[in-house]
């Protein structure tokens, strides 16, 4: 069952509840059915009862004791499927309805009470089915204190109603589970329109056709959960193949240009002849690109075994005073050649990898000092929060406000605001793609914030 199809199992599931109520009702119509016929057996039977009785209180003298068979036979005429028997206190027989014998296990009752419904007893003789009662009446004949009356009804026609009965309901619950499998089909099918809708969708999307969306109004309550984590997939799908477009384009853009260079300036070598000096500035240049292929490619590597969850971070004691005080040292040459100065603030520390740390803050200490005028100051402050334990490094240059639209996507890989935007230490465009690897790889994140004022980036980590 569980391979089967959804509208096959809730059809199946909808046929077994509508037998097991058909056959609850036709269970209940049944057992109401026989009541009632017992019913109307025992109004038939208390009546010949009264008859019997108001007929044996009469007797008084022999000559009404000789007259009672005949007046009980009177009162029985037309009724055929009746029998009645009555017996003197030795058990002498004074009338009995001929084709009938009654069994020794029907008890008598006591003659202070009249018969009750629960007293019917039910036997069969043969082919026939009988109901009937044994029940004692007291005469006021002399000798004769009290007589025992036999009453039995066929009831053959009672039974063969009942045959037919429950053939009609036989019928009726095959017919009526028959529907139900049909209607339950028809409804799950129904049901499940929407479910094909999505399944259709689903179908139609590729690369050409990744907006499609399903429109959750027009679904039923009970799926727009569903619809809904479906267009959100379809949304992150479509903007991670936008991405990996993009990414595919800048990567051959990027590697292209070094090639480029590599060939040209190959060419050119070649074109005539040269001295010594001239061919080692040639393989010198050539190096130079050769490096930032190698930095780029490495880069990537990188961030390829960022995205797999490949990336393990070390578990040191990583004292930031000491590490960013190191990098403002190795950057002040570039820094005063540009008329920037680096002002550290603050003390604190992380458990983490101190060399992947150390690679994230020079980023942005690079992206910083390319991105600030002139005699700008670049603050790199830590900032220990004690009530969370959280380790803030902000890293704060002035300069111009880099545009709100621009801001949730300075950290993917090659995107710049504009071609001048290549740092230092970098100068692929991933550096602040690797910085935020390397931040969420030690359980942390990194934020941007930026107006007309200065840019601030800052590092959030648990402390050490």
């Amino acid at each position: 069952m569980l391979g089967r199809s959804i509208t096959f199992r809730l059809a199946l599931l909808f046929s077994l509840s509508s037998m097991l109520l058909l056959t609850g009702i036709g269970y209940f119509l049944n057992r109401s059915v026989e009541a009632h016929l017992a019913e109307m057996d025992w109004g038939e039977i208390h009546g010949k009862w009264e008859l019997t009785q108001n007929l044996i209180e009469e007797v008084h003298t022999p000559a009404d004791l000789a007259a009672f068979p005949r007046l009980l036979e009177g009162a029985l005429v037309g009724h055929p499927e009746l029998f009645v028997a009555v017996r003197g206190p030795a058990g002498h027989i004074l009338f009995t309805t001929p084709g009938i014998s009654f069994p020794q296990r029907l008890e008598t009752v006591d003659s202070a009470a009249p018969p009750s419904f629960s007293l019917m007893k039910t036997w069969h003789v043969g082919d026939h089915m009988f109901r009937g009662i044994v029940t004692s009446i007291a005469s006021g004949l002399t000798g004769h204190p009290y007589f025992t009356v036999e009453i039995a009804l066929e009831t053959d026609e009672h039974r063969r109603f009942l045959a037919h009965f429950h053939r009609l309901l036989l019928t009726a619950l095959v017919f009526g589970m028959t529907a139900a499998a049909g209607l339950g089909w028809f409804i799950a099918r129904q049901g499940l329109l929407p479910v094909r809708d999505m399944a259709a969708v689903a179908r139609n999307i590729s690369v050409s056709h990744l907006g499609e969306r399903l429109c959750v109004e027009s679904i039923p309550m009970e799926l727009r959960d569903l619809a809904t984590a479906f267009n959100g997939m379809l949304s992150r799908l479509e903007d991670s193949f936008h991405r990996l477009t993009d990414f595919s384009s800048d990567i051959a853009h990027e590697l292209r240009t070094p090639i480029n260079n590599l060939m040209i300036q190959s060419q050119v070598a070649l074109t005539q002849a040269r001295n010594a000096e001239q061919y080692q500035e040639i393989i010198a240049s050539n190096l130079e690109e050769f490096d930032r292929l190698a930095r780029m490619i490495a880069n990537m590597l990188f961030l390829a075994k960022a995205d797999n969850g490949l990336m393990v971070t070390g578990q040191e004691r990583v004292d930031l005073e000491a590490e960013i005080e190191r990098l403002a040292e190795y950057f002040a040459p570039f820094a005063e050649d540009r008329g920037v100065t680096i002002i550290t603030l603050g003390t604190g520390s992380v458990t983490g990898d101190r060399i992947m740390l150390q690679r994230a803050i020079a980023n942005l200490l690079s992206n910083a000092i390319t991105h600030t005028a002139p005699g700008g100051k670049i603050h790199v402050r830590l900032i220990h929060e004690e009530r969370t334990s959280l380790q803030r490094i902000e890293v704060e240059n002035p300069g111009k406000a880099i545009p709100a639209g621009q801001l949730n996507r300075i950290f993917d890989r090659f995107y710049r605001l504009d071609p001048a935007r290549v740092t230092a230490l970098d100068g692929t465009g991933l550096g602040l793609a690797i910085t935020k690897s390397i931040i969420e790889a030690h359980k942390g994140y990194i934020d941007v914030f930026s107006d007309n004022n200065s840019t601030i980036f800052t590092i959030t980590l648990m402390g050490g």
